[in-house]
């Protein structure tokens, strides 16, 4: 299954300098694909959920939304309505691509940050403040030789 880790920039490095790590992250799995109401787990809406989940998880608890993107076997964990999964000792060869923000992307999403402080996830998924940055903002694809440069 495709899972989007959220990631602060050291844990990105050490992942990938080190080659592995145990990880949590998002994936289109039957409770988030009912969740959302969308019909297949291979689709753009699904994927574009997941990143969207992911990052506001980055954000909220790295303060970045950098996210990290590949094929992973992982096991449903919580909460699972949000399609959160976990995974250990994942080969950082399985990342096929990392998404995050430019620089005003980075400048909206902190104040988002600071709004929601205390939010959970839930909570932040639902705020006006979510869905404003969430469509002003587009996460930037990078591939996974470009680690360096984001961290």
């Amino acid at each position: 299954m495709l899972v989007f880790v959220p990631l602060d920039p050291t844990g990105l490095a050490q992942w990938a300098r080190v080659g592995s790590r145990d990880v949590t992250g998002f994936a289109a799995t039957p409770s988030f694909l009912e969740t959302f109401e969308l019909p297949a787990a291979d689709s753009e809406d699904a994927d574009l959920t997941l990143l969207e989940l992911a990052g506001m998880e980055g954000l909220l608890s790295h303060g970045v939304r950098l996210i990290a993107v590949g094929p992973i076997d992982a096991v449903g964990i919580e909460p699972a309505e949000f399609g959160a999964v976990a995974a250990d000792a994942v080969a950082w060869t399985r990342i096929e691509s990392i998404f995050t923000d430019d620089a005003d992307g980075a400048r909206q999403a902190s104040r988002v940050r600071a709004l929601l402080a205390d939010a959970s996830l839930a909570e932040a998924w639902d705020a006006e403040e979510t869905t404003e940055l969430l469509r002003t903002t587009e996460l930037l694809w990078h591939g996974p030789t470009e680690w360096e440069s984001l961290v």
